[in-house]
């Protein structure tokens, strides 16, 4: 009786081990989500805005005083020089040559006789580069000795409820030009309301350039080497808004000093 008791009691001592025995279990491992890089935000303070471009201009000016760049066209290279009395427009460009702004932009005007505009945020790119800067104009620096002449480089402009003249941020082109006659240059004086200098006079009876558009646009530049480029670039087929029929194109800008 006692052997068979002992016996019951070792079973019950078993089977209350094999109960308390922890089960193995298997867990999937958990695989991390890939992590996204955010866009990054620019704070609107590091923005140019209309109330701060002439702060901003003036300070990146003062840091960046380099005047002279090579624009490498479709049709060739251009030399310009930036004039140092019109600061704003000449730190604007500098601003946007380093960004790559013009790189691969199309030259969307161009005019026998006239001019080759380009610039202006036609493609992704620029639109991208652009949110970086800002959306702003540029107060203009027009000034009687820095008129439309042949070679000469200056800045688009909207002419819609824009007293002031202010600059396109992004926007600009070279003169190609014509001659004008004595009455020609009256009928723009009167027209326009704006006097010509004796200078800007001689010049044009003499000279190709665009002088019905001088005291409209700010002039900051010139060329000093590859004009031969801009005929290239003018004297082509267009559609009737003056836009190239064969895309013509900015490769890249480089400032040289």
């Amino acid at each position: 009786m006692l052997q068979k008791l002992f016996y019951s009691l070792i079973l019950i001592f078993l089977i209350g081990c094999t109960e308390n025995t922890p089960q193995k279990t298997t867990t999937l491992q958990k695989v991390p989500k890939k992590k996204e890089t955010p866009k990054k935000v620019i704070p609107q303070y590091d923005l140019i805005t209309n109330e701060n471009v002439v702060e901003r201009l003036t300070k990146y000016g003062k840091e960046n005083p380099e005047t002279i760049a090579d624009i490498y066209t479709s049709k060739g290279k251009i030399r310009i020089r930036l004039y140092e009395d019109t600061p704003l427009h000449r730190a604007n460009f500098v601003l946007l040559t380093k960004k790559g702004y013009y790189n691969g932009c199309l030259f969307s005007r161009v005019a026998k006789n006239f001019m080759a505009q380009f610039g202006g945020s036609y493609d992704e790119k620029q639109k991208e580069i652009q949110k970086t800067i800002g959306v702003y104009t540029i107060p203009a620096e027009i000034k009687p000795n820095r008129f439309h002449k042949k070679g000469a480089i200056a800045a688009a402009r909207s002419y819609t409820n824009n007293p002031e003249k202010r600059s396109a941020m992004d926007e600009l082109y070279f003169v190609e030009g014509n001659r004008f006659s004595d009455i020609t240059l009256d009928k723009y004086e009167k027209e326009n309301n704006y006097k010509y200098s004796k200078a800007q006079r001689q010049y044009y009876l003499n000279n190709p350039g665009a002088a019905h558009i001088d005291g409209e646009h700010t002039v900051f530049g010139e060329i000093i080497e590859g004009y031969s480029v801009v005929p290239q670039l003018t004297h082509v087929v267009t559609d009737t808004q003056d836009w190239p029929n064969i895309d013509m194109f900015i490769d890249s800008v480089k400032l040289i000093r």
